[in-house]
């Protein structure tokens, strides 16, 4: 390219935010980031308590090693092998995420991996973070940032060739971008919301539960889920609906709080000495899926990540859906060079389909993982989709697989996990189970080595 690298004003310095000014600075373009939190990575920031934990899987670690970070991010990583299902009376069920141990999620704690992101791109020559600058309002005729600052209490103005909206799910950028423009919007709180609690280690150090995997304690109207950490630690997540019994709100005192962990995650509690003040303390935090059009305004403004489509976290994938909007964007404004506006609607025109896509099956699996878990008839469809995967390779893949195993779009991901429930459920599950049991064990008795005595 003969014409200079534009300059580029990223709102928000969160993973999408991060990501994008790491890879735009290795391609050397200009790159301003203002964010309104302090820097995470100063002591009182690091300091303020334990963050949720992700799921890093195929999307992201492709998308990591583009940026050739993936060799340090994996040593902050744990390898989760699959999800143990707790029952309520102790019972352990493992569910394994892949056909061998290659297939794998990572747990790492989004902390960690925003630091590591920001340290990374703030090497680069042109690439500058500001902190503690929240952006105020945004003129578009006059194309101009409002931005304030935190600590000194001064406002700034910012201008730049184009402006990212990184800034998260109450998106300052997209409210401003979308307004007086004719732009469809639709926010919808689920009705449950979790508030995080922590397994400490044993008193030497080591983890109380199996720490290559996930744990999961659905109870049909209320769960609890916890991924590691290298510190023997596990980040938990408790999800309850905010009304109704068992709820947030019937939840109000230390009693009604310890009774109902002691009826239904009994073996928990052992386990947790804070409970209950780690329950009353922490807050509630709400579950959002945000559906918006355009993405992006004129040759300007455009969205990425959480700003342009929050979903339910059942699948893990908002931190792997945002590296893939970062990978798309970067590349659509390479292909459409000094024509921004082409470019961005090349990006919306790729990604939003498929984002549209995660938010129906992070909804989906939301109810499975809530209390269909459990069910003898969702273990009889794994057991088919594992098999039927191995028979046919080519052919047949479990849904769980193609969204956390490969990157292969959410759309044609869910459509083809239609097409094979509509196969399962046209010839009839149990006939598949026993039809593919049988021709297995035919395969494995044709393959078994004779031994000669």
């Amino acid at each position: 390219m003969t014409s200079p690298r534009p300059t580029i004003a990223i709102i928000g310095a969160g993973l999408a935010g991060a990501y994008m000014a790491l890879y735009l600075g290795q391609r050397r373009f200009n790159v301003q980031v203002y964010e309104r939190r302090a820097d995470p990575r100063s002591a009182t920031v690091a300091s303020s308590g334990p963050s949720m934990n992700l799921g890093l899987s195929q999307r992201g670690v492709r998308a990591l090693t583009d940026v050739g970070l993936i060799d340090e991010v994996m040593q902050q990583a744990i390898p989760m092998r699959g999800r143990m299902i707790h029952a309520i009376h102790g019972a352990r069920t493992f569910q394994s995420y892949g056909k061998d141990d290659r297939q794998v999620i990572y747990a790492i704690k989004r902390n960690n991996l925003n630091k590591t992101l920001i340290t990374a791109a703030e090497r680069l020559p042109h690439v500058c973070f500001h902190f503690n600058q929240r952006c105020v309002s945004i003129d578009k005729q006059a194309r101009t940032v409002q931005m304030h600052n935190e600590q000194t209490d001064q406002p700034t103005c910012i201008t730049a060739d184009i402006i990212i909206g990184a800034d998260g799910v109450f998106s300052t950028v997209r409210q401003q971008m979308q307004r007086g423009e004719r732009a469809n919007y639709q926010q919808e709180f689920l009705d449950w919301g979790w508030k995080e609690l922590t397994i400490p280690p044993s008193p030497s150090g080591e983890s109380v539960l199996e720490q290559n995997v996930f744990h999961l304690w659905p109870r049909g109207n209320c769960m609890i889920f916890a991924h590691p950490n290298l510190d023997g630690r596990f980040c938990c997540s408790c999800l309850l609906p905010f009304e109704g019994q068992p709820s947030f709100a019937s939840l109000q005192t230390e009693a009604a709080v310890s009774a109902f962990f002691a009826e239904l995650f009994s073996d928990i509690v052992p386990l947790t000495p804070n409970l209950v003040a780690d329950f009353m303390h922490n807050p509630i935090i709400p579950l959002i899926s945000v559906h918006t059009s355009p993405w992006y305004y004129q040759d300007w403004i455009v969205l990425l990540g959480d700003a342009a489509h929050a979903v339910y976290p059942f699948y893990a994938q908002g931190m792997n859906a945002a590296f893939e909007d970062c990978l798309t964007l970067g590349a659509c404004l390479e292909r459409h060079w000094g024509q921004w506006a082409a470019a961005f609607a090349d990006y919306q025109t790729q990604r939003k389909q498929n984002t549209d896509a995660l938010a129906a099956l992070s909804e989906q699996n939301f109810i499975e993982l809530r209390d269909r878990v459990r069910s003898p008839l969702v273990r009889v469809h794994k057991h088919v989709d594992w098999l039927l995967s191995r028979l046919f390779p080519q052919t047949w893949a479990p849904l769980h697989a193609m969204i956390s195993h490969t990157t292969i779009p959410y759309s044609e991901v869910l459509q083809h996990a239609r097409r094979q429930d509509r196969t399962l459920v046209g010839v009839g599950l149990s006939a598949v189970l026993s039809a593919t049991l049988l021709v297995y064990r035919a395969i494995r008795r044709r393959h078994k080595p004779h031994i000669e005595v």
